[in-house]
């Protein structure tokens, strides 16, 4: 029954918990043995909190008080070490940060409490989220539950592995390039990417803990095993910062019958690969079977290619704080490899260049808008592959296999960027798996802050596609090859 537990889904958990059929210490319980026992072969929780079970048995006083309980009370989860936790060591992946310890909760960890959550971990990811990939030199490499020689993805690699795990119902991670969305997919669960500035950033890593920007493209999401998990989790964590919540409060419009839905899963600009792709069509036909009109369209005046270049455009000022001052004049002054790094090729660009990035994102917003009025949602890929190998080598040595060619490795990153850099929501939902068993998540996309609409429809298809199921039986990396950062991750 306790290692049943752990795959409780968080809502399934919380009615449980104020039925008092279950405690949330024994929950709690079920959660930390199963990362005792699978996460030092894995590296996905690189922290873990003395005061949660403290919180647990609380969460437990408070039901047997008959107190009026939050949505989510007496669930332990979770959060991607990007985010700012009170009490417990926040190093957003980076070594200068190991023994940085906040006075204060992020805004959306902090809703996530009075949600009912009680926060036992962090995650791991690559130094300051910069990376499609999860691994640093402070806590060592996130490893897929599905294979462990195979990346989670990135940013939110530990988030996504850790709920593919069964460490945890629930996640919250960040998207900036698809931070949420390859991760989800590549470990075969749901994310949700939402709508620009629906849910608060503050308190987020980088910037540094509680400066006060919203980096643009930059949002906070979910991951979880369940469409109604992650619908919950959103709800718990959208709305207006700690600086506007005296101003104004977020209503989201409900979401849309759906009665005729776009997909677009190819492109020269960006390849996907045949796996995928068949993973992808198979999407498509039982969505039709539900009885949704599935057409293949693409909204009038949208290219992937100049998307793509409008997208890291605007995606550069955000990457660079990765750049110290006297890097980024390097690379102005033509030294480096332009485009091997995150945002490199436009660190240099003018501030007039930037706004007219800006101004055709602005075009395209337009464009997307009329899209939508024909359309309810579109079906898109994540990422051109399943899960890719580890790769630790420079960006500029790296890259990626499609339909047996190389391919940049931003490749990525492209598919992504199409509804990011227009500020769309973006749910994945888990759509089948690869010869190789390699999980392959789809993209619903919908209207700016359409996001129910996109969550329902991950519902819909949730129901219409065959589960995944668990992830194989993990066997702990040896001593020897597991490195000096992951057993730090495993004594701390």
């Amino acid at each position: 029954m306790d290692e049943e537990l752990c795959w409780w889904p968080a809502v399934r958990a919380a009615k449980a918990i104020a039925a008092r059929e279950v405690s949330a210490r024994e929950y709690l319980a079920a959660l930390l043995a199963a990362v005792e026992r699978h996460n030092p072969g894995l590296g996905l929780v690189v922290t873990l909190s003395e005061q949660a079970m403290s919180d647990a048995k609380e969460a437990d006083a408070a039901t047997a008080r008959g107190d009026l309980l939050p949505p989510l009370h007496g669930v332990p989860m979770t959060v991607k070490d990007c985010f700012a936790t009170a009490g417990l060591r926040t190093t957003g992946g980076a070594a200068a940060l190991s023994g940085h310890v906040p006075v204060r909760d992020a805004d959306a960890v902090a809703a996530l409490r009075r949600a009912g959550c009680v926060v036992f971990g962090k995650t791991n990811l690559p130094e300051f989220s910069g990376d499609v990939q999860a691994y640093n030199e402070l806590f060592g490499t996130a490893r897929n539950p599905w294979g462990t020689g195979f990346s989670t993805g990135g940013s939110s690699g530990g988030s996504a592995g850790a709920v593919a795990a069964g460490f945890t119902p629930v996640e919250l991670g960040s998207d900036v390039a698809g931070s949420i969305r390859v991760p989800a997919s590549h470990c075969g669960v749901f994310g949700h990417k939402p709508s620009f500035r629906t849910v608060p950033t503050y308190g987020h890593v980088p910037p540094l803990p509680f400066a006060h920007t919203v980096p643009d493209l930059t949002v906070v999401g979910p991951l979880a095993r369940t469409a109604d998990d992650l619908s919950a989790v959103f709800d718990a964590v959208a709305g207006p910062d700690s600086h506007d919540a005296p101003a104004w409060r977020l209503e989201l419009p409900p979401a849309r019958p759906v009665r005729r839905v776009a997909v677009w899963f190819d492109d020269p600009y960006c390849p996907v690969d045949a796996e995928v792709r068949r993973v992808l069509e198979d999407v498509a036909d039982r969505l039709a079977d539900t009885g949704a009109v599935v057409e293949r369209a693409t909204p009038k005046g949208i290219r992937l290619d100049a998307s793509d270049r409008v997208f890291r455009a605007l995606l550069a000022p955000v990457a660079f704080g990765r750049y110290s001052v006297r890097d980024a004049e390097g690379i102005v002054r033509g030294e480096g490899v332009p485009g091997a790094d995150l945002g490199a090729e436009h660190v240099g660009q003018t501030h007039r260049a930037w706004a007219d990035a800006d101004a055709a994102r602005a075009r395209m917003q337009l464009r997307w808008g009329r899209f939508f009025e024909e359309y309810d949602a579109i079906l898109l890929p994540v990422a051109p592959t399943a899960a890719q190998p580890h790769d630790h080598r420079p960006f500029a040595e790296r890259d990626i296999l499609v339909n047996g060619g190389r391919r940049p490795y931003w490749d990525q990153i492209v598919w992504a960027g199409l509804t990011g850099v227009c500020h769309l929501p973006s749910t994945v939902v888990p759509a089948g798996r690869t010869g190789r068993g390699l999980p392959v998540g789809v993209a619903v996309a919908g209207p700016y802050l359409g996001d129910r609409t996109t969550l329902a429809l991950a519902r819909t298809l949730e129901q219409a596609l065959p589960p995944l199921g668990r992830p194989p039986v993990l066997v702990p990396l040896s001593r020897s090859t597991s490195g000096k950062a992951e057993e730090h991750a495993r004594d701390h």
